[in-house]
């Protein structure tokens, strides 16, 4: 078999471009010791709401999950910083008579099973704060209780136009509740 000149410097030019862009580079040779090296990976973000609801929206429209018709009626979110940018979020979707929930987390939104009520009102986004504009508002009456409990995170509800915040540590559980339209403390 004859190879011509030209598939010959073709070849031999691929070679130099992989050797200097160091795809033929030879590679350390494992630790002796063996075992299992831990690797310290940041801790998500997570995400506000408004950027959950967005990926929602944008995986609503890709054919990823179908909530043509259902109402919002409860938002969770789970070890909230005061930024709002939430580690988890829980939306309570009604479909008819049939509840179904999505959470939201590191992997995206899912459907998820739980058996839990919803409230009869639908919360409305439009007509309230959003939660990372609520806690920037009401910082000055939510912080002192985290740092009375040493918790540096809260667990937020939203349902029945009412935000309800949960503190949690080892130190104990406080809960406060602010209406959701304008923040004002509810005693």
């Amino acid at each position: 078999m004859r190879v011509s000149g030209g598939v010959l410097a073709l070849l031999a030019a691929a070679c130099i471009l992989c050797t200097a862009c160091g795809c033929l580079d030879t590679s350390s040779p494992p630790p002796s010791g063996g075992g299992i090296t831990s690797i310290d990976l940041p801790e998500p973000e997570g995400y506000t709401l408004t950027e959950a609801l967005a990926e929602l929206d944008i995986f609503r429209v890709e054919g990823g999950l179908n909530i043509t018709g259902t109402t919002m009626h409860q938002v969770l979110g789970n070890r909230v910083t005061l930024d709002g940018r939430a580690a988890a979020w829980a939306i309570g979707l009604k479909d008819g008579e049939e509840v179904r929930w999505l959470t939201s987390g590191i992997t995206g939104w899912r459907e998820t099973s739980l058996r839990a009520p919803l409230p009869d009102d639908e919360v409305n986004m439009t007509g309230i704060l959003s939660p990372e504009d609520f806690l920037a508002a009401q910082e000055g009456a939510i912080r002192p209780a985290m740092v009375r409990l040493d918790a540096s995170t809260v667990d937020i509800m939203l349902a029945e136009g009412v935000y309800t915040v949960t503190i949690r540590s080892n130190a104990g559980v406080e809960a406060l509740a602010f209406r959701a339209d304008n923040g004002e403390v509810i005693v």
